[in-house]
């Protein structure tokens, strides 16, 4: 009997959802959620609606001094979310 290698079951489910083509919904639903927990509780609840898609983060903000106070802290709100996913997967912010 030829023995295998083993590997972690989060490396196994990575892989697994990454064949069936569903790790970008899941990739998407934590950068949504990583946001929520990230931002004050008044940018969150000025937040109309977001999604991720493609490396892109798109966010709705309902308020335009938000908007401006948001648009003028992209790259550190990026570098933020990256950190707390583990990884560069949020290439770009698009505030409107």
């Amino acid at each position: 009997m030829k023995k295998q290698s083993s590997k972690k079951l989060g490396d196994l489910l990575k892989d697994y959802l990454s064949d069936i083509g569903r790790s970008q919904g899941i990739l998407g639903a934590r950068v949504v959620r990583i946001w929520d927990e990230t931002m004050e509780e008044n940018v969150v609840k000025a937040t109309s609606s977001r999604f991720f898609k493609d490396g892109i983060l798109y966010v709705n903000i309902s308020s335009s001094i938000l908007r401006t106070i948001l648009s003028r802290r992209k790259n550190s709100i990026i570098y933020l979310l990256n950190q707390k996913l583990g990884g560069a997967f949020v290439k770009s912010l698009v505030i409107r």
